[in-house]
């Protein structure tokens, strides 16, 4: 699926799909596990365009939680999300990740293909980003990558929304291939950055990192309140 074919929104059938996942979703974290969801006033409004959500990563449910409690139903927008290249695979896994709005990148290398696409996706989508590139193990934050940082002051979103997550990594450890039941989720969505400070800064690798460095700051900042 081009990126051109889906810039102007999922249509029907692909949002009714959607619709079913969420829905089994929101069985698994909000019925069969306990999710509390904060700072929804800040989650962005229906059809809203050019959103860069950034959260940390723990667990492979979190673009997943991410979705169920800020995605609405019906989109008439794609909500896009990065993914490591290694889940695209196979035809079936490739199809299924491709329709939810996902596309690939090459995790721990510089992918000049992948940043451009993503900066691309921001003028017309939702783009959900994990900073730290990968999840960590021990649910302390990592290191943001520098990639990050230059495609927030290249494409320059119209929002930057901060996110973090904690829990999810107990309903679906690493070492699980099914998720557990009776646990505790919580997200919080932040209020929007500005950045405009570092836009009139240069174009050099280390305005990148300050950029970065400032996200994962105030993620570290949300994570702390939950």
């Amino acid at each position: 699926m081009k990126l051109a074919e889906m810039q102007t929104g999922p249509g029907f059938l692909i949002n009714l799909l959607h619709f079913i996942v969420l829905s089994f979703l929101d069985l698994l974290f909000r019925v069969l596990n306990r999710t509390k969801v904060i700072g929804q006033e800040n989650i962005p409004k229906r059809g809203e365009r050019g959103v860069m959500i950034l959260s940390n990563h723990i667990s492979a449910l979190d673009p997943l939680l991410i979705g169920i409690t800020a995605m609405p139903r019906f989109s008439p927008i794609w909500w896009r999300a990065a993914a490591k290249e290694e889940l695209f695979t196979t035809p079936f896994s490739r199809f299924v990740l491709q329709i939810i709005g996902a596309f690939s990148v090459k995790r721990g290398r510089h992918d000049a293909g992948s940043m451009d696409r993503m900066a691309q996706v921001l003028s017309t989508s939702v783009l959900v980003v994990f900073p730290e590139g990968t999840w960590s193990t021990t649910g302390q934050l990592l290191p943001g990558r520098l990639g990050v940082g230059n495609i927030i002051y290249n494409a320059r979103p119209a929002k930057i929304l901060p996110v973090a997550v904690k829990g999810t990594d107990d309903i679906l450890p690493r070492d699980h291939a099914l998720p557990r039941i009776g646990r505790r989720a919580r997200i919080i969505y932040g209020p929007p950055m500005d950045m405009n400070r570092f836009y009139l800064q240069p174009d050099t690798r280390e305005t990148a990192r300050e950029i970065v460095q400032a996200v994962m700051a105030e993620i570290g900042r949300l994570y702390s309140q939950i």
